[in-house]
Order: C-alpha cells, then sequence, then structure tokens
C-alpha cells in the first residue's frame, strides 16, 4: 500500500478493515532464521505492516518484537500474509498474550484520539 498525499484538508478515506489499523513509527523486529529490522507502517489487534528490505515470503512464520510508546515491549507468534519484496510485508498475530492485547488496544485508542484531535484542529 502507498500512501498517497492527500493535499491538506483532504479527509482520509473511511477505513473499511474490520480491526482499526494506526499508524505509529516504532522499531520493530522480525525473527526467522535471520533478523529483519523495519519499522512498523501500521499496527493492530491483528498484525502489523513492516517496511523493510528483509522480507520474508508468504506463509513464513515469525516472532515479532516491538516497543509500543513508553516502553511497553511486545513479542508474538507471527505469519507473514503477504509480502512485496524488499519493500514491505503484512504480519498477521498468531497468539497475544492478554496483557499485550490490552496495551496494544489502549495504544491504537489512544493515537487514534490524538490523530482525531489532530485532524480537528487542523480543520478548524
Amino acid at each position: 500500500m502507498q500512501n498517497k498525499d492527500m493535499g491538506s484538508g483532504a479527509t482520509p478515506p473511511p477505513e473499511k478493515r474490520r480491526i482499526p489499523r494506526k499508524h505509529p513509527r516504532v522499531r520493530l523486529v522480525t525473527q526467522v532464521e535471520a533478523t529483519s529490522l523495519g519499522r512498523t507502517e501500521n499496527v493492530s489487534l491483528g498484525g502489523v505492516l513492516v517496511v523493510t528490505r528483509e522480507t520474508f515470503e508468504a506463509n513464513t512464520r515469525v516472532i515479532v518484537r516491538f516497543n509500543l510508546p513508553p516502553d511497553r515491549s511486545i513479542e508474538a507468534p507471527g505469519v507473514v500474509m503477504h509480502s512485496l519484496p524488499q519493500v514491505s510485508m503484512g504480519i498477521k498475530f498468531l497468539q497475544l498474550k492478554d496483557d499485550d492485547r490490552k496495551a496494544i488496544e489502549e495504544f491504537v485508542r489512544q493515537t487514534g484520539e490524538e490523530s482525531n484531535s489532530r485532524q480537528s484542529s487542523e480543520a478548524s
């Protein structure tokens, strides 16, 4: 997915996904037999989109590790659902610990409120 510049005042298209995604910039590490470093393009309870040059093929099992601000570490098994070689890969969480799920829910909620607040301020 490419982010197109919508210009100032443009409203982003409505979210069509079942699970809301947010677009934080947090360091993310995925591991298989090698390590791939990247950054998250978005995160949800369902998984993450990782921008990285070191992509893995679809159906590859991975361990995802990343930190949510201020210092909450998340680690979860996942599977690569789609991959654009040397650009990005979408990873679905296979299992989240209850406390990790709650931390991601809270992070998505907070970043959504901050984003909505900024958009309201810019529209005024």
